[in-house]
């Protein structure tokens, strides 16, 4: 399963530009805690906390993130299938929904046009005070090693 996290990492920052952060499950925290730096990396003392300071310093074309794949089951006895949750997360909405766009056209196809990775249910959209957060779900399926 891992495997296939990491070609989805892997497809996604070759497509993406390369101001946006792509961020494994296990970084999944990072951008809420991001704390203010200077122009040097350094921490500010009482500075400012949050994903709007991650925003504005780290990524602020938006990011995306990755989340744990879920299993589904074997679908033949052939592939396995996962769901795999991904997140755009940007200032603003046409940013948001811009690499929501770039995430489909860069890791699959749809129910109609087929592929290992197909967008099973129609993205999802969240309005924060200081973003948006554009959630699609895809079906990832892979062939057992022989």
């Amino acid at each position: 399963m891992t495997g296939m996290l990491d070609d989805l990492a892997r497809r996604l920052k070759a497509a993406l530009p390369g101001t946006v952060p792509v961020l494994p499950p296990e970084e999944f925290l990072v951008p809420a805690e991001w704390e203010q730096e200077d122009a040097t990396g350094t921490l500010v003392l009482n500075g400012e906390r949050g994903l709007h300071v991650y925003l504005r310093q780290k990524a602020p074309g938006g990011y995306v993130q990755l989340h744990d794949l879920q299993p589904v089951g074997t679908t033949s006895g052939v592939f396995d299938e996962h769901w795999a949750t991904i997140d755009t997360i940007a200032p603003t909405e046409q940013a948001a929904s811009a690499l929501a766009r770039l995430v489909r056209q860069a890791i699959g196809g749809t129910p109609r046009t087929g592929g290992p990775i197909r967008l099973i249910v129609p993205p999802r959209t969240e309005r924060h005070g200081t973003s948006v957060r554009i959630t699609q779900q895809f079906s990832v399926r892979s062939a057992h090693p022989r």
